[in-house]
């Protein structure tokens, strides 16, 4: 989902510049968060630390990491039984930092979509900002983002306000987790390919209860808000070295189930369409119906059938092109869409988001 270094240059000489966040948030941490750190465990513990991978503490990694290279506060979520959304904003490190006010390495981009059962194609928004105080800026002690026309920020009580006024869209989001944040892989180590180095910091919170107000071209957008179908998933990554140079993009799904479990599951495809690396042993992603972008001429496996530490299940989007054009952003096109997951029954079992990249052209990040 990251640019190019051709895009950088362009986008590097449309967009403000400025310096990092000077004071850093105040630390809130909640009751499910009491634990001073998490450590991985034993039997992995060497080779990740050897990677550069350090343990996960909270609130401290719900903020910023502006020495990795690359970072993401990720939301997808279904907010009725008809209406899927997503929200994300990207930081880059790109290059040196300049001695002066507007001289700041840090880069801020935002993506939303917004989605309805029935519409031919998502909606979708997308910005791009340099870091500037007062302008861009991110906590490094906790979720504390803002940039014209977007906030994303941790509350007293531990709920997620994500509030956007971007283009078509109007967001209004606040999200309640259920438990303590989900610690990814080997307790937040999440490997991404061969080398022990290919990895990121990787955290989720789950089935996150959500109350939302939309805007559509100015107008209200109403939604269900009874609809127990209601739930999200807030995604959050960082990392200096995450793929590996034969890797070309992955497939990448979250699902909230509505028993209550969760499943997030990857596979890194190979610039022959191979599988390099998957998120855990025995998983297997059969693709069952591919959509064609007119736009980018990539298809994309928006059906498939999945199994590993659930399943089989069937997952279905919801609206076939949910294709994302960030070109003018984080320079990449992709997929990012709702899901239903069905057992072999064909009885609705859950719902999420599927994420497929690299199918118009390798990812470069």
């Amino acid at each position: 989902m990251l640019f190019s270094s051709t895009q950088r240059r362009l986008l590097i000489k449309r967009t403000l510049g400025a310096s990092a966040l000077g004071a850093a948030a105040p630390s809130r941490q909640t009751f499910a968060e009491t634990i001073a750190a998490i450590r991985i465990d034993t039997a992995h513990q060497s080779e990740a630390q050897q990677s550069g991978f350090k343990t996960i503490q909270f609130p401290r990694d719900h903020g910023a990491h502006p020495d990795e290279r690359i970072e993401w506060w990720y939301l997808t979520g279904w907010l009725d039984a008809d209406t899927g959304i997503q929200a994300t904003i990207f930081r880059v490190r790109l290059g040196r930092a300049r001695q002066s006010a507007w001289g700041s390495n840090q880069w801020l981009m935002g993506h939303a979509a917004l989605v309805r059962r029935g519409w031919s194609k998502l909606i979708h928004e997308q910005t791009a900002w340099r870091s500037v105080k007062h302008v861009a800026e991110f906590s490094e002690t906790d979720l504390n983002i803002m940039m014209p026309g977007w906030r994303f920020v941790r509350e007293a009580d531990g709920r997620i306000a994500i509030d956007i006024e971007q283009g078509r869209l109007g967001l209004k989001l606040r999200c309640r987790p259920r438990g303590a944040p989900l610690l990814q892989g080997q307790q937040g180590y999440s490997q991404k390919g061969p080398a022990a180095g290919q990895f990121s910091h990787y955290y989720s919170q789950t089935q996150l209860h959500v109350e939302a107000n939309l805007h559509l071209d100015g107008k209200a957008l109403s939604i269900d808000r009874s609809s127990n179908f209601a739930a999200a998933w807030f995604d959050h990554e960082w990392s200096s070295s995450l793929l590996s140079a034969d890797a070309a993009g992955w497939d990448w799904f979250g699902l909230n189930l509505l028993d209550g479990q969760s499943w997030m599951a990857f596979r890194i495809r190979d610039r022959q369409g191979a599988e390099l690396w998957r998120s855990e042993a025995g998983l297997v992603m059969q693709s069952l119906e591919q959509w064609r972008s007119s736009a980018s001429g990539a298809n994309y496996p928006v059906s498939l059938r999945v199994k590993g530490k659930f399943g089989p299940l069937v997952l279905k989007a919801l609206v076939q092109d949910q294709e994302i054009d960030a070109r003018a952003s984080t320079g990449n096109r992709y997929w990012e869409g709702a899901v239903m997951a069905y057992n072999d029954q064909g009885d609705l079992i859950g719902r999420g988001y599927l994420e497929l990249t690299g199918y118009d052209r390798p990812m470069r990040l």
